[in-house]
């Protein structure tokens, strides 16, 4: 696939994360290995764990636009964890450094497949954070997912494990300190 660009949503204008488009391009993507379309991942969650979200605050969605067709290639959305913040379900206990302190979670990175393989996923989480002013980052990660091992090489660590609701697996918290060692 072509090329893509980047539009940065927030405020009212990110609710289109609920749009049919959005929703579509997530269910794709979670109908495959080792998702598999669970309970967690279905359209109807989405929209309404989605729906709850962008009223977060700190809440922004990148969209990655196929730059030919204007076609959604793929997204990114999260919002800001505040002091003491962190991930909800069953949880095992975080960093004390990272709990402390704001800090970005990542909720979705979703890339359709025809646009994988050219450094499209990479640059969107990349834009997504740049954009952002908490000194970490947070997201939930299958470990038996691609995505995982993906994370890893990009600087990312595990830190724990979280079952965000009792129908979901159990999945990987993984950080990514985002202010520059001294």
């Amino acid at each position: 696939m072509g090329d893509v660009e980047f539009v940065h949503y927030r405020g009212p204008e990110a609710a289109r994360a609920l749009s049919e488009e959005y929703a579509d391009a997530y269910t794709e993507i979670y109908a495959e290995p080792p998702y598999d379309s669970g309970p967690l991942y279905s359209r109807e969650r989405f929209l309404e764990r989605t729906g709850r979200q962008v009223y977060r605050p700190g809440f922004e969605l990148l969209a990655a636009v196929d730059a030919r067709t204007q076609a959604l290639a793929g997204f990114c959305f999260g919002f800001c964890f505040p002091e003491g913040g962190w991930w909800g379900g069953e949880t095992s206990e975080p960093p004390a450094d990272v709990i402390i302190v704001e800090k970005v979670a990542v909720i979705e990175l979703v890339l359709r497949k025809a646009y994988r393989g050219c450094g499209h996923g990479k640059a969107l989480l990349e834009t997504f954070l740049a954009g952002r002013s908490e000194p970490w980052a947070t997201l939930l990660a299958h470990p038996a997912a691609p995505a995982h091992a993906r994370y890893e090489r990009w600087g990312w660590r595990k830190v724990g494990t979280v079952q965000p609701a009792p129908d979901a697996p159990v999945v990987d918290a993984m950080v990514l300190n985002r202010v520059p060692a001294r």
